[in-house]
Order: structure tokens, then C-alpha cells, then sequence
């Protein structure tokens, strides 16, 4: 049978009711999952528009909507960290072929690509050996921040995190080591 216009105006409005109830909760549930917290507001929203597209499926007797919204918010928080790492993955592709390039471009002057390769390795050298270690295991293991953070007893945020500022502390050092210009 299908709904009625009275049906889907109650509907709404238990379903405004909860949200209002719920809504701080869900929004420091979110952040605690480890979203940033400039983010925080967008995740919620996506919680409820999918919550309110699925309000049909909830079953009061099976359980509260508190713990059935936690349920799509650790949903939508994984499948927005597969979409940062996938994104994540084509930076790295796209960096990856830039130097491909810059290497081609400058394959008649081999003293620079060596120098470059003498600034990087001169850097790599000067971190710290946990540094070097979460290189390794990024760039030669292939390992994401999650498995990484498993491997070492931390967690995959404080990993990425870590990864952010050693990556930082090399760009620094290739700038000063080759100069800015030559190294972004």
C-alpha cells in the first residue's frame, strides 16, 4: 500500500525529532572516529541523508537509532577514508610521472640528475632511523598508515601524521640542499 501524504509527514517528523535529538552525539561520534574536525559537519550531514533515505529499513525493536546511525557513520567514514586513499594513490602516480618527465627533460644533463639523487640520498640519511623506517614501509612495503600504525603499535592518523612531517622535512632539505626552485 502506499504511503500517504500524512504517512510521510509523520515520517518526516519523528525522523526531525530524532535527528535533533541525536545530532550532537552523532557529530562528536564522527570526530571521534577521527575525522577532522573541519569535516565534521559534512560527515554528519552524509549520515543523515542516508539515515533519512533508509528510515524505512529501522526497526525500533531491533535496536535505538543512536546505535543505527554510529553503524552508517563508521560506513560512511570508511568509505571516504578508500576515496582519500585512492585519491591519495593518483598524487603519488601523478608526482611519480612528473619526475619520470623532469628525468627525461633532463636526461642530456646527467651531473643534475645526479646531484638530485645525491641531495635525496644525503637527506634520507640525516632522518632520523623511525623516519627512514616509515618511508621504507610506505614507499618500499607499500603499506597504508593503518597497517603501518598495526606493525608499529600506533594509530594509522598519527602515522599519516608522522608521514606529513618527515615528507615535510625532506622538502625542506632538498630545497636548501638543490635550491627551492629546483625542488618544490
Amino acid at each position: 500500500m502506499p504511503e500517504t501524504a500524512t504517512t510521510f509527514e509523520d515520517r518526516d517528523g519523528r525522523f526531525a525529532r530524532l535527528v535533533a535529538e541525536h545530532q550532537a552525539t552523532l557529530r562528536s561520534f564522527v570526530r571521534m572516529l577521527g575525522v577532522q574536525p573541519h569535516w565534521v559537519d559534512d560527515v554528519a550531514q552524509e549520515v543523515f541523508l542516508v539515515a533519512y533515505r533508509r528510515f524505512a529499513d529501522f526497526d525500533e525493536d531491533r535496536g535505538d537509532f543512536h546505535s543505527w546511525l554510529r553503524g552508517i557513520a563508521r560506513k560512511q567514514v570508511a568509505n571516504e577514508r578508500r576515496r582519500e586513499l585512492r585519491r591519495s594513490r593518483l598524487v603519488q602516480h601523478e608526482l611519480l610521472d612528473l619526475l619520470a618527465e623532469a628525468v627525461d627533460e633532463d636526461q642530456g644533463d646527467l651531473s643534475q640528475t645526479l646531484a638530485v639523487h645525491d641531495a635525496l640520498k644525503g637527506c634520507l640519511e640525516a632522518l632520523p632511523l623511525h623516519s627512514r623506517e616509515l618511508l621504507r614501509m610506505r614507499y618500499e612495503q607499500d603499506l597504508d598508515a593503518d597497517s603501518m600504525g598495526a606493525a608499529i603499535g600506533r594509530e594509522g592518523n598519527a602515522v599519516r601524521q608522522s608521514l606529513f612531517r618527515v615528507r615535510e622535512v625532506l622538502r625542506r632539505c632538498m630545497g636548501s640542499k638543490i635550491g627551492l626552485q629546483a625542488w618544490p
